[in-house]
């Protein structure tokens, strides 16, 4: 673990180096919802964005290869004022990023070189150490932290089909343990709970199928459980995420397939078919999915709520007519980017985007919106996003302080990336205030 219009102000934007005098926007259409107070800022590399539950804001920007060299590491302080400390890092073909409470961050990264993977801790007031933790070279991973940024990694080695589960604790001692059950060339998730249970959830193929098959490993434990099936689906490497609620709750989606614990002593259940393209996020007691669809007239995002209660009635979130043939990329839902996020308190944040041409700039629209939703599934406040164009997914980032963050790549990726043609767009971040 999820705005108004600064087109023109992004779109006039040259400099790579983030920007620091932030824009007024307006006041949310709804007390107590997001809006735009602070404004974007752009950078010409992705950055990953953790809120801690103090509110700080941490980023993690790290550049694709091929593009200009950026890597380092910020703290923000976000409220009446915008400051950032930045800390530069080494270069890295994975990094992952975490935060806990009272400015505790956690950093994690490694490349595909023999160098060791490693990770450093923010105190509060600065970046440690670089600590290493794994002498075998790596391909990827996925990562999940809890409120107090205890974080769980699961690792694929690049020289072998080995999985390993890596958890760090913001307190005591780190411990590893190979997953003989996991091939490191399968889908797979890793989701970590309050307790400090880790789940580890995968997509085993077979003949254009996929078994769908979770294990679990107890908190102060270093033996995994028996892996578990929960089911099959049509896909031989369909997507698969696992999210879990403060309750423990875990909340699986493979391929177009979703599970749920209805309690934490309890297997998940197969509930729903929804869609290949659904997303999930989680608070204390609320688990929300939003998934989109095509319409008669347009797209739509649809959303389910999970609580204490159980399973909700499907609400519609946003909807929109498609967009004239010369403006869109093309007429299926990949045109559609989504973003999702959730407060502890079960306040969901969605971000949606439809990609436009490029190079249609003056006769096509930017269509992207910042959504507030309460847990009823009632859209609080809608602010548009600005420059959009051929964007990717986004990322929302909220916690239970602070501001709500969002972020995407609204740049060309098709083009080349050194010639004189690569257009000056950039990856922006934005903040809301609640």
């Amino acid at each position: 673990m999820r705005r108004t219009s600064f087109a023109a102000a992004v779109a006039a934007t040259a400099a790579c180096t983030v920007l620091t005098g932030l824009l007024a926007g307006p006041a949310a259409a709804a007390p107590g919802d997001p809006h735009s107070e602070f404004g974007f800022m752009s950078e010409l590399a992705h950055r990953n964005v953790a809120v801690g539950a103090s509110g700080d804001v941490f980023v993690d920007a790290r550049s694709e290869p091929g593009y200009l060299p950026i890597s380092y590491l910020e703290h923000g302080y976000v409220s009446n004022w915008v400051r950032w400390d930045r800390t530069e890092a080494e270069p890295a073909t994975w990094s992952g990023l975490a935060a806990g409470a009272n400015g505790y961050a956690v950093n994690v990264r490694f490349s595909s070189d023999d160098e060791p993977a490693t990770y450093r801790t923010h105190d509060g007031d600065a970046w440690g150490d670089t600590t290493d933790f794994l002498d075998i070279p790596l391909r990827d991973a996925e990562m999940d932290a809890n409120s107090a940024g205890d974080i769980a990694l699961l690792v694929r080695e690049r020289d072998s089909d080995q999985s390993s589960l890596v958890v760090i604790p913001r307190v005591g001692q780190r411990h590893s343990l190979g997953l003989d059950a996991v091939p490191a060339s399968v889908s797979a998730d890793v989701t970590l709970n309050e307790q400090g249970k880790a789940t580890v959830v995968w997509a085993a193929p077979s003949r254009g199928a996929s078994t769908i098959r979770r294990i679990i490993v107890r908190e102060r434990s270093y033996t995994p459980s028996t892996p578990q099936r929960l089911g099959t689906v049509n896909d031989p490497r369909p997507n698969v995420s696992v999210e879990s609620d403060g309750r423990g709750r875990e909340t699986i989606i493979a391929g177009n397939h979703l599970w749920r614990q209805p309690h934490t002593s309890r297997p998940p259940e197969h509930l729903m078919r929804t869609s290949v393209r659904a997303l999930v996020t989680t608070g204390e007691q609320t688990t929300r999915v939003v998934w989109p669809v095509l319409t008669d007239t347009g797209y739509a995002v649809r959303s389910m709520l999970f609580d204490d209660l159980g399973q909700h009635p499907q609400t519609t979130l946003w909807s929109h007519q498609r967009p004239r043939a010369a403006c869109r990329a093309d007429a299926g839902l990949d045109t559609l980017a989504l973003g999702l996020g959730m407060a502890p308190s079960g306040r969901s944040y969605v971000a949606v985007g439809i990609r436009r041409e490029i190079g249609t700039d003056d006769e096509c629209a930017n269509i992207a919106s910042f959504l507030a939703v309460d847990r009823a599934g009632r859209v609080l406040n809608a602010s548009p996003l600005g420059y959009f164009t051929n964007g990717e997914e986004f990322q929302v980032a909220a916690s239970g302080a602070g501001p709500i963050a969002v972020e995407f790549k609204n740049w060309d990726d098709h083009a080349d990336p050194i010639s004189d043609d690569q257009p000056d767009g950039r990856y922006s971040l934005q903040f809301f205030r609640r």
